[in-house]
């Protein structure tokens, strides 16, 4: 009996759809937060803007761009806007071994409350203590 081996894609064609993805997910964001806008920020006009995104005409998204709309969002505090820069970042990370995680804002409390749970955490935090001179 063998083994069967896993169907690997080539890098270029899993980029590919990677990108048409996060292209999509760009499409999505531009419209949320007005063409005009984007192109204000961007500073390109409307049809560049468009071609961009349709890929038309040679013309592609530039990677800054990326990032100029993820500055966009984040300065948007509605819901929206949150949900399409998780989908942004999600797609940043696509074909890599690494998942995005909600970052949690913990007191100072909470985190040696943790630590003191978990018993590497404890070693961990004696150390700390240790070298401040708490112990």
């Amino acid at each position: 009996m063998s083994a069967q081996l896993s169907l690997v894609y080539k890098p270029a064609h899993a980029g590919g759809e990677a990108w048409q993805r996060q292209l999509a997910v760009l499409r999505t964001i531009v419209e949320h937060l007005g063409r005009k806008e984007v192109a204000f920020e961007l500073d390109v006009n409307g049809s560049t803007l468009s071609d961009a995104l349709n890929e038309r005409d040679r013309k592609r998204w530039a990677a800054e761009w990326t990032h100029v709309v993820k500055a966009m969002l984040s300065m948007r505090h509605d819901e929206i806007s949150a949900k399409l820069l998780r989908e942004l970042a999600n797609a940043d990370v696509a074909n890599t071994p690494f998942v995005l995680d909600e970052s949690l804002d913990l007191t100072a409390e909470e985190i040696v409350a943790a630590l003191k749970r978990d018993d590497d955490g404890k070693a961990a935090l004696e150390r700390v203590l240790r070298k401040r001179g708490r112990r």
